[in-house]
């Protein structure tokens, strides 16, 4: 490939156009995106119902980094890079587990779960363990969201907090339990999976599921009576409901909307699939949506939380983690059937990895030419507009 003059490329940028092809092929992008968008913003990891109790912990992988996410001895969520202070040995080696101290397998040195360095066994006697504890890394959580900032100076985290906990806060996910988690590969650019889900364009057509869910997803429908009228019972129950967009500065979009009239739950027939989540009394709140650039997304209704997070492997392959909440109280083949609850995402899913697969397809043809947004894409316009910003400030 000729080298590419990022520069040159951003200055080109024409918003309400989709990007050249560079910015979704090319790894001089990419590198670029590392350091402007994933190293310097929180980025979504995982939730709480992941790791329940002290010693649990699971890993996030980013780039060539292994991230160790561990709930702590009183609670707490700790984050330490996966290398040990000795010799950089990788420590914890399954992808999760349940440790009471974090022990490197090389050299036997101990860490405590907040990455105290315990034991360096058969160092001298002036050895200071205290210059040697795990490399931390920055983490913070809103009602149970766990995000991470692989940035020395990470950006306020209140902007976060504030949009999306008044929407999570009803589902109380530090009660809930985890009922699956799927991961999935794509042979797309990270970026074709974010604008995939910023709309609904593509929904009337590929989404019969969905749209048999959701009123107005296929856009052929008038919602506001009924979302004006929904608003006012969510607000009497205590849901929050005031729209909040990504603005500059910001990462973070939350929205609650109807399903349709006598739709009980994302679910392949309509009805509810356990029993309500966290304090929803009932199986009408709707359905709250939230986005956090880069790479996290949640749709959820009463009775279960879906979230998905994309990872950028490489240029052209991204991994993404569905995972389904159900209540902590909700009990399996009792309360809810484990493919009646999946069944709904895993369908859109697999009907959306196809739409990004074949997206990048065409977009590595030599035909490929950037074109234009519809009106409809107001929100993917958002998303781009954010990207390329972000590597305006490289």
């Amino acid at each position: 490939m000729n080298k590419i003059n990022i520069d040159t490329l951003l200055s080109n940028y024409q918003s309400g156009f989709s990007l050249e092809q560079p910015f979704y092929t090319a790894e001089e992008i990419l590198n670029v995106e590392w350091k402007s968008i994933w190293r310097s913003h929180w980025i979504y990891a995982g939730n709480v119902a992941q790791i329940p109790k002290s010693g649990d912990y699971f890993i996030y992988k980013i780039q060539q980094d292994e991230i160790i996410l561990i709930r702590g001895n009183n609670g707490q969520v700790h984050a330490h890079y996966n290398t040990c202070t000795h010799r950089g040995s990788a420590i914890c080696l399954e992808q999760k587990g349940r440790a009471a101290k974090l022990v490197c397998p090389y050299h036997q040195w101990v860490f405590d779960k907040d990455g105290t360095l315990l034991n360096a066994r058969m160092m001298p006697d002036d050895f200071c363990k205290g210059e040697y504890n795990l490399r931390p890394v920055a983490v913070e959580t809103t009602e149970g969201l766990i995000f991470i900032s692989l940035s020395k100076d990470p950006p306020d985290f209140s902007p976060i907090r504030e949009s999306l906990g008044p929407f999570v806060k009803p589902y109380l996910v530090a009660e809930s339990k985890v009922a699956c988690i799927k991961n999935y590969t794509l042979r797309a650019n990270w970026k074709l999976v974010a604008e995939n889900f910023r709309e609904c364009y593509h929904c009337g057509g590929a989404h019969p599921e969905y749209c048999n869910a959701v009123i107005g997803a296929n856009l052929r429908e008038d919602t506001t009576a009924l979302t004006a009228e929904k608003n006012k019972t969510w607000e009497e129950k205590g849901l929050a409901t005031k729209l909040i967009e990504v603005t500059p500065g910001t990462t973070s979009y939350a929205v609650r909307y109807p399903l349709r009239p006598g739709v009980e739950s994302y679910s392949t027939d309509g009805k509810k699939v356990s029993i309500p989540m966290g304090a929803h009394p009932d199986h009408d709140a709707g359905v709250v949506g939230l986005v956090n650039y880069p790479n996290f997304w949640m749709d959820s209704v009463s009775d279960y939380i879906w979230t998905m997070r994309i990872t950028p492997i490489n240029v052209s392959t991204t991994d993404v983690e569905f995972c389904w909440l159900v209540d902590g109280k909700a009990e399996e083949g009792k309360d809810y059937q484990l493919e009646h609850l999946t069944a709904f995402w895993e369908i859109t899913g697999d009907q959306d990895g196809q739409l990004c697969e074949n997206n990048f397809k065409g977009i590595e043809s030599n035909a490929y030419k950037p074109g234009p947004y519809g009106p409809v894409e107001d929100q993917v316009i958002n998303f781009v507009d954010w990207c390329v910003t972000q590597l305006q400030s490289k």
